[in-house]
């Protein structure tokens, strides 16, 4: 991990001419008396390192010019440079100028933009919008005042989250999205199942219908086969009592036949008889004719 060595200000607030500071160590304390310009050395990091003017205790750049507050800048520039050693032991030299109200980016003494100029220290995992590592007076007091959303921002610029919140976001949404047709999914297989259930339910039924309509119609089969059998039996013992009367009928018409043959016999001797009679008859009243002549004649 690379580390701050030196410090170079020139004509920057209270420190007039050039001057360098260093080598710093790991842990270096800057000690004096009020207005030695500890202050003013916390303000030359700052500026180096990007910081606004706001938070530089002036009103515009200039003033950040050796006696430029009371009017009597020493020069039309102030610079500052911060040297910092890389973790195989190059050196890089981060410069920034003032000249009247406007500002310049260096890097190895090369102009560059300052966008370019924070990219190349927010590279070196330094961003003075986290204040990750300028802590200003009463700046510990104002995070321990802000809010759980505004230390979450605080957090996320120091450990640069925010670099993969366009990724975060689109994996949160991603997972979202796989949550939905998770979820989506889910509610499709328990429709499914419930349409499952259902159609088992209907097939269940449709089987016990199917049954209960085989089991009817075997009943009604063998309902039917028992009519027959009884109307069939009925219809023998009807045929069996018809065979016999009718054989009891052609008797009495074979009797009625014979008595009616006997009448007739009986007539043809009653007419015999009655012509015998007559004929009888006729002889007697012929014989009593002849008797009564022959009485006349014999009186």
């Amino acid at each position: 991990m690379g580390y701050l060595k030196y410090i170079e200000v020139e004509n920057f607030k209270s420190y007039r001419g050039l001057q360098l500071i260093g080598p710093l160590k790991p842990f270096t304390a800057i000690i004096g008396p009020n207005g030695s310009g500890k202050s003013n050395f916390m303000d030359a990091i700052s500026f180096v390192l990007g910081e606004k003017k706001n938070c530089l205790r002036v009103k515009k750049l200039s003033d950040l010019i050796h006696g430029a507050p009371i009017g009597q800048p020493v020069s039309n520039r102030a610079h500052v440079t911060a040297v910092y050693c890389n973790e195989d032991g190059t050196e890089t030299h981060f410069t920034r100028l003032v000249a009247h109200s406007s500002s310049e980016f260096r890097i190895d003494d090369e102009v560059v933009s300052q966008d370019e100029y924070l990219n190349r220290l927010e590279g070196l995992r330094i961003n003075v919008k986290a204040k990750n590592f300028l802590v200003f007076q009463g700046d510990v007091e104002t995070i321990a005042m802000k809010n759980p959303k505004e230390r979450t921002v605080l957090f996320e610029e120091i450990s640069h989250s925010l670099e993969h919140k366009a990724e975060y976001e689109q994996l949160r949404s991603e997972m979202i999205k796989a949550e939905e047709d998770t979820q989506f999914s889910y509610q499709k297989k328990k429709g499914i199942a419930a349409e499952k259930k259902e159609a088992r339910l209907e097939k269940e039924e449709a089987d016990k219908y199917q049954r209960l309509k085989e089991t009817l119609a075997e009943r009604q089969v063998v309902s039917q086969a028992f009519q027959l059998y009884h109307i069939q039996r009925d219809l023998d013992s009807l045929a069996a009592d018809m065979t016999s009367k009718t054989n009891e009928l052609q008797r009495h018409v074979r009797k009625k036949e014979k008595i009616e043959e006997e009448v007739r016999d009986k007539r043809k001797e009653h007419g015999r008889l009655q012509r015998d009679m007559a004929k009888i008859e006729q002889q007697i009243r012929e014989a009593v004719s002849i008797d009564d002549c022959y009485f006349n004649r014999a009186s």
